[in-house]
């Protein structure tokens, strides 16, 4: 129950990052600024949740985990009726701001409790169903949302985000159970944990691996488009199948065991390396290009509840900061692929080899994911295992 609440939570909060990219010439318009000024709102958005996030963490860290989850939510509730309701560009930017600082402590509380409610083997399997969600915000919330909003006005969008997250809250006040999870120990006691060489390199893989995976997803549309020759209706229903990928790469990642992640987490990373690789000749030919996008989704979704899980079993106290801080290195990754696949066009080697350059950080993540196996298998770092428990 408490994961399909969370999932829930995480698709609303999800849709509430990224909506705005598909009204962004309704509020630039409507609220007489220029489009790039109103992509502030996006860059503001992702600076906040990476800094914000872990900072708010560490100062709610011994506050009980389903009031602090309700208040999260809360939060986000205002924040995006605020959004809704903004007057005008200074006060939707605030909005938008305090939204941010929601989610990135969303994501640290909601992994906590999800861990917590489950036993130990199932771990992974619950924070796969928060990812789920994010993943269902990108494929299904922000499509419509943007329909919504070229429809009856961008305010509209918001509106849904508000609607979304009060669903989400109110399966929170009904579902959520009372959990027990180790105390925050302070500031330097939870800064400790990034002494860990598995917490550093984990952090490492999420950034190299998920910069490659961004790269090439951000510029899956027009690839499609222009290289392979979907029409624009066509390509919507393939971004449908790369939401379908995504869902199986997160059911393989909950089926593995904790102790079992540092194991297998390579694979699935070698697996999106040699996508990448390839993708530009897989967009050759129609079949081929959604067999392409269906794996490029399963594969980074197997990735993410796998490196996300062994994090918070390697952190021990520190397990909320360190799922906040990576979420921080996942927005690191969300800002350095659009750049990257930018430079790859601007080259004038053009949107096909986008993906095959975004491989090189991604090999990186490979070889790093590889280090952490052998740390794990010499005993360098302990294996991830179920928190010492305090009631919250």
């Amino acid at each position: 129950m408490i994961a399909l609440v969370l999932m829930l939570c995480a698709f609303a909060v999800g849709t509430s990052e990224f909506i705005v990219v598909g009204v962004l010439p309704e509020v630039a318009g409507d609220l007489d600024v220029t489009l790039p000024t109103a992509g502030l709102l996006v860059t503001a958005y992702a600076v906040s949740v990476a800094i914000g996030g872990p900072v708010l963490t560490v100062l709610t860290g011994r506050l009980p985990r389903r009031s602090l989850l309700v208040a999260v939510m809360v939060l986000a509730l205002l924040a995006a009726t605020a959004c809704a309701l903004a007057p005008d560009y200074a006060t939707l930017m605030a909005a938008r701001m305090v939204a941010a600082l929601s989610q990135g402590l969303f994501f640290a509380v909601a992994s906590q409790v999800a861990v917590a409610a489950v036993p130990p083997e199932k771990q992974t399997a619950a924070i796969a169903k928060i990812v789920n969600g994010v993943a269902l915000s990108t494929i299904l919330g922000i499509p419509i949302g943007t329909l919504i909003g070229q429809n009856y006005g961008w305010r509209a969008s918001f509106a849904l985000v508000a609607a979304l997250t009060a669903i989400g809250l109110v399966g929170v006040l009904a579902g959520a159970p009372k959990v027990e999870h180790e105390p925050d120990a302070g500031v330097r006691a939870s800064l400790f944990a990034f002494g860990r060489k598995t917490v550093l390199l984990g952090l490492l893989t999420t950034v190299l691996s998920f910069t490659g995976m961004i790269t090439a997803f951000t510029y899956v549309a027009p690839a499609l488009r222009d290289v392979t020759g979907f029409s624009p209706g066509w390509v919507t229903g393939v971004l449908l199948v790369y939401g379908l990928g995504t869902m199986v790469g997160s059911t393989f990642a909950g089926r593995v065991p904790p102790g079992s992640i540092a194991k297998v987490l390579p694979i699935p990373l070698a697996a999106l390396t040699v996508l990448l690789l390839a993708q530009g000749f897989l967009l050759e030919t129609k079949v081929t290009a959604v067999v392409a996008v269906f794996v490029l989704g399963a594969t980074a979704f197997a990735s993410g509840p796998l490196l996300h899980t062994f994090l918070m079993g390697q952190a021990g106290s520190a397990s909320g900061l360190v799922a906040s801080v990576n979420i921080s290195a996942f927005n690191v990754a969300a800002a350095l692929g659009p750049m990257i696949g930018g430079a790859v066009i601007t080259s004038g080697l053009g949107v096909r080899w986008t993906a095959a350059v975004g491989a090189v950080p991604t090999v990186l993540g490979v070889l790093v994911a590889l280090v952490i196996g052998r740390l794990v298998r010499r005993g360098v770092a302990p294996e991830p295992a179920e928190p010492a428990l305090a009631t919250a």
